[in-house]
């Protein structure tokens, strides 16, 4: 009797040490599940914070280069910067007025969407400049340009259009009495459509040779040079911004050219251009 004893003992003891170890081992199990599913957990979180970040910064404006307003840069007597003749709600600018400028009362303004890729850019600009620029200088427009990025697939994958508006925008920020001279430059040394574009150094130079100090800071960042802007690609967002923001109007084509806002086709013909600006100060009756 007693052996029998013995033996179930032993067997209620093997029992309960199997038991034991189940127990054991199903602790092991639920702990290593929680480790598991709370690091799922962190991973799904950080990857939520990141998204939003992303979301975030993504959806906050580019910062805009100093002297631009609206997209653009307005020349008046003597090449100064101002501000539009009409500053766009919710807008602010310490640039000089027009009419501080010397610019008449009644004068119009003539703004020119450009892609410095464009050949028709630079036919137009070949075309009208010279009318355009004595236009200025007798305070009769406010001549504004708009660089937009609509023609990178002609560049090789060099992206020229959207580097050259960044180079505008670099000059323009740092040294804004430069912006007529660079934008001659670039229009008379535009590379040809299907070719790589210009290197960051061939930019550079382009803009040294209008009379731009390279090495000058920007305004808007004065930790950055022209320099460090154009191979940083500092205003590339905000060039992509306005470029949409210019499809987004209505701009398909480059140059694209507005007289007090309403679109002419006079772009051929300097002295017509002439009489369609005119007509818009009253100088000229329709």
């Amino acid at each position: 009797m007693a052996k029998d004893n013995s033996a179930a003992e032993k067997r209620n003891r093997a029992r309960e040490n199997a038991r034991q170890i189940a127990a054991a081992q199903a602790k092991k199990e639920k702990t290593a599940k929680i480790i598991l599913y709370s690091g799922i957990g962190v991973v799904v979180v950080a990857v939520a914070v990141i998204v939003t970040l992303l979301v975030v910064q993504s959806a906050r404006p580019a910062n805009p280069p100093a002297n631009y307003v609206a997209g653009g840069v307005s020349l008046a007597k003597g090449g100064t910067v101002v501000q539009p003749m009409n500053m766009p709600e919710g807008e602010e600018s310490s640039l000089p007025t027009p009419a501080e400028a010397g610019v008449k009362e009644n004068a119009a303004t003539v703004t020119v969407f450009v892609d410095f890729q464009c050949p028709a850019c630079r036919a137009f600009e070949e075309t009208n400049a010279s009318t355009l620029n004595k236009l200025v200088e007798e305070g009769t427009i406010v001549l504004e340009y708009k660089p937009i990025a609509i023609l990178d697939r002609f560049s090789n994958g060099n992206e020229y259009s959207t580097r050259a508006a960044n180079l505008a925008a670099c000059v323009v920020d740092s040294q804004p009495e430069k912006a007529g001279a660079l934008f001659e430059a670039l229009f008379a040394q535009q590379p040809e459509e299907g070719t790589s574009g210009r290197t960051d150094e061939e930019l550079l130079k382009v803009a040294s040779d209008a009379g731009v100090d390279t090495s000058k800071a920007l305004n808007s960042d004065p930790e950055q040079t022209v320099e460090s802007c154009v191979t940083d690609q500092s205003f590339k967002k905000y060039v992509t911004n306005s470029t949409q923001e210019a499809l987004d109007s209505g701009v398909d084509a480059t140059p694209w050219v507005l007289i007090n806002g309403k679109q002419t086709e006079q772009t051929g013909d300097p002295q017509s251009l002439a009489i369609e600006i005119l007509k818009a100060t009253g100088e000229v009756q329709n």
